[in-house]
C-alpha cells in the first residue's frame, strides 16, 4: 500500500476514533457512567487504531512532512491516551465503569486538535 493510501486510511480511522469517542463521551456525561462491554468495545477500537498507526509507521515516515509525522503522532498518542482512560474507573459495581469524563475530554481534544492540523495542511498542500 502506497504511503498516500495509509495515510488516507488512518486519517479515515482517526476521524471515526475523534466521533465514538465524542459520542461515548457526551453519554457517559448524561448518565455519569457507562457499562464496561461499551468501554471495552470503544478501547478495543482506539487500541486498533493505535496498532494500525504503529503497522505503518514506516512507510507514512517516508511520505509525510516533518509538521505531518508530529500531528499524526500527536493523534495517535489522543487514541491511545483515551483507550488508557477506559481500562480505569470500575468502582462499586463490577458492570459499570466511571470514566474519568474530564480526562477522556482532554483526549478528544488533542486528537481534534491535531486531525484540524492534518485538514489544514492538506488544504495548503492542495492550493
Amino acid at each position: 500500500m502506497s504511503g498516500r493510501t495509509l495515510k488516507h486510511d488512518l486519517l479515515q480511522k482517526l476521524q471515526v476514533a475523534k466521533g465514538e469517542i465524542a459520542t461515548y463521551l457526551a453519554l457517559r456525561k448524561a448518565k455519569g457512567y457507562m457499562s464496561v462491554s461499551e468501554s471495552e468495545q470503544l478501547r478495543t477500537r482506539l487500541l486498533d487504531v493505535c496498532h494500525r498507526s504503529r503497522d505503518a509507521a514506516f512507510v507514512l515516515q517516508a511520505s509525510l512532512a516533518d509538521d505531518e509525522k508530529d500531528d499524526f503522532r500527536h493523534a495517535v498518542e489522543a487514541c491511545s491516551s483515551a483507550a488508557l482512560c477506559l481500562m480505569g474507573g470500575r468502582k462499586d459495581c463490577p458492570q459499570y465503569i466511571a470514566v474519568d469524563a474530564a480526562k477522556l475530554e482532554t483526549s478528544l481534544m488533542q486528537l481534534t486538535r491535531s486531525l484540524n492540523a492534518l485538514a489544514e495542511r492538506g488544504k495548503a498542500i492542495e492550493a
